[in-house]
């Protein structure tokens, strides 16, 4: 049997993604350091240098 569900029930049990990387939480740094595959402290050079915009890192790495 299907099951009808409304659009405001299914958008609101999903989980935007991070736009920015939380320093302050180790294992979302190092998680994003693997995802970027990138050292840890590569990814943290390039946050101390643009920010921590997940946007600007991966335009600062791919330099």
């Amino acid at each position: 049997m299907i099951q009808l569900v409304t659009v405001a029930s299914v958008v609101s049990t999903y989980q935007k993604p991070a736009i920015a990387v939380d320093t302050s939480n180790d294992a979302q740094t190092d998680l994003w350091a693997n995802r970027l595959n990138v050292s840890r402290d590569t990814l943290l050079e390039a946050i101390s240098n643009v920010g921590p915009s997940l946007a600007a890192v991966r335009r600062y790495l791919a330099k």
